[in-house]
């Protein structure tokens, strides 16, 4: 161990007490840089602004060029704190040369709250301060000109579609009057009335309304060579940071922000991208409603502009990433594929099924050699049992820490690559699907609508709870905190055989593509033949599904709801 005086040429014989293993080795040096701005960054927000400092001066130390003015900023912060005021001057001048982040104050909903927060109060007297606000204030105005406008922009509803007869209930009512189900049901697999838009590449901005209280803002990127009679692919990507934000981003920042760039590839591949917005209190964490607000502002766009449903892939960085996880594991039924980036496989608010990834589309993760928030040994642990019980899930390492996509963009564009060539099977011959909550029941064609968690499990349906290490030491994660029900299901010809445990009552959704109609459906339950059933495409069903899902390609013309004995 050696104890390093580090001199800047623009400070004054600024000491900066730091232990450093130094290796002689410049990646072992980058890699713990990496983990020492993601502990910092962990260390400030829990307020241990001891360790916090510790660790930015580590970071400062090996990485001469500054992550964002914020960083510096809550170097400086942190250092205040501990009473190391000449590091305190040094971050907050350095703070102030750097470039603005439109982003980088989202915890404060303007300069003034910003300027005047009780946290700065060590800060306040020293003149490098005055300084630093002076900038400031001038970058902010500045940056509020430049947000009028593109809030203006986002706001401007004139270059974009903003309807089109798909969700037209009366339109499609007449529809089903004059054709028979069969002609019915190829209007709407070949639906390509969608208006065309004045521009192309460029964000706009929706709302959907959650209820009588809460209308949330999401962005939308149509594509440069969008075209309303050819079907387009569609991302969704859920930003980070949903445990700290108390308030949702301001929309004009996420264009000019560093976060949204990660996306940067998937604009070239002539894809829509829908970005919405969560916070603490509403996001891809632990509120079950957002998670259903999502699919709804998908819906929403599939009904406007000509999306392909089966290239529908969602993704996103660490909280975000995590609610990937979430659909994939809980309704995964609209995508192709998904993404984590830098993200905890993990369910927070319910269980986590890993089992549920057996028969889904293919789960991408990238991992952080170096991440600190979302340390790579746990992971690793969740990801070994995933794999281990057949979970179709692929998860890559790359050199970094938690920032990785952010501040190593170009080592993980290679995943939307892979993602672009994933198109979805909406009629999966087989499924395993298990749930504690019958809101997630679904996946594809079948669906949990009851469960019946008194009765004894079926010896296939095991408890999957994986070991971890983490600091060194090793421990079960409780994964089953519910009791649940599963199913496991497949499909020959016209016969389904369905296993079921803990599970009261199903519903199959038909679809025509699936099944011949001409002939009877066969049903065997739990080993045995349960009833055979001659169905009909119903025009209500098909109608009530397609107008509640814009699902051009998955289209429901009957469903069977039975009680399992």
């Amino acid at each position: 161990m050696l104890l390093f005086c580090v001199k800047q040429q623009h400070m004054k014989k600024i000491i900066i007490g730091l232990i450093f293993l130094m290796t002689g080795s410049f990646l072992n040096a980058q890699e713990k840089a990496f983990k020492a701005i993601d502990s910092a960054y962990y260390y400030y927000v829990k307020k241990d602004l001891k360790k916090a400092a510790y660790f930015y001066d580590l970071y400062y130390l090996v990485q001469k060029n500054t992550q964002s003015n914020y960083d510096t900023y809550r170097a400086a912060v942190a250092s205040s704190y501990i009473g190391n005021m000449e590091n305190a001057k040094y971050y907050i001048k350095r703070s102030g040369e750097i470039f603005y982040d439109y982003s980088g104050f989202y915890e404060f909903p303007s300069y003034d709250t910003f300027v005047n927060d009780t946290i700065h109060r060590y800060l306040r007297n020293l003149p490098e301060w005055k300084n630093f606000i002076t900038v400031l204030k001038y970058k902010a105005d500045s940056a509020q000109i430049s947000i009028d406008k593109i809030t203006m922009a986002l706001k401007d509803t004139s270059n974009r579609a903003n309807q089109s007869v798909l969700s037209n209930t009366d339109y499609w009512n007449t529809v089903a009057k004059k054709e028979s189900t069969a002609s019915l049901i190829q209007k709407i697999k070949n639906f390509k009335a969608f208006k065309p838009v004045k521009k192309t590449d460029f964000w706009t901005m929706y709302y959907i309304k959650v209820n009588d209280t809460l209308t949330v803002p999401f962005l939308v990127y149509i594509p440069k060579n969008y075209q309303p009679v050819k079907k387009t692919p569609l991302y969704v990507y859920l930003h980070g940071a949903i445990v700290g934000r108390t308030n949702f981003s301001n929309p004009a920042w996420i264009e000019k922000g560093r976060e949204v760039k990660i996306m940067d590839k998937a604009k070239s591949q002539n894809a829509f991208i829908i970005y919405p917005f969560g916070k603490k209190s509403f996001g891809w964490i632990y509120q079950q409603q957002a998670f259903e607000t999502i699919l709804r502002e998908i819906e929403m766009i599939k009904s406007i502009y000509n999306i392909d449903d089966n290239k529908v892939y969602i993704g996103g960085h660490s909280n975000g990433g995590s609610g990937a996880f979430w659909y994939a594991v809980n309704k995964p039924t609209t995508f192709a594929s998904f993404l984590g980036l830098n993200y905890l496989p993990k369910v927070y608010a319910s269980n986590t099924s890993l089992r549920n990834l057996k028969n889904s589309p293919t789960f991408y993760g990238i991992s952080g050699s170096e991440d600190a928030t979302f340390p790579l040994p746990v992971v690793d642990g969740i990801y070994k049992l995933g794999i281990e019980n057949g979970a179709n899930w692929k998860n890559f390492v790359k050199q970094g820490g938690h920032g990785l996509p952010i501040d190593s963009k170009d080592s993980i564009s290679f995943i939307f690559d892979t993602l672009i060539t994933k198109t979805r099977n909406p009629f999966p011959k087989n499924i395993q699907w298990e749930t504690d909550n019958i809101r997630n029941g679904r996946n594809a064609w079948l669906e949990i609508i009851e469960l019946d968690t008194l009765a004894e499990k079926a010896s296939w349906h095991t408890l999957l709870n994986p070991t971890v290490t983490q600091n060194g030491k090793a421990g079960i994660l409780d994964f089953s905190k519910n009791k649940s029900g599963a199913i496991i299901a497949s499909v020959q010809g016209n016969t389904i055989d369905i296993q079921t445990s803990r599970v009261k009552r199903i519903k199959i959704y038909i679809s025509t593509d699936m099944f011949d109609l001409s002939h009877q459906i066969k049903l065997i339950i739990n080993g045995k033949d349960f009833i055979n059933m001659k169905l009909d495409a119903d025009k209500n069903v098909i109608l009530e599904e397609f107008l509640k899902t814009k699902d051009r390609d998955f289209i429901v013309a009957n469903k069977i709801e039975l009680a399992v004995k």
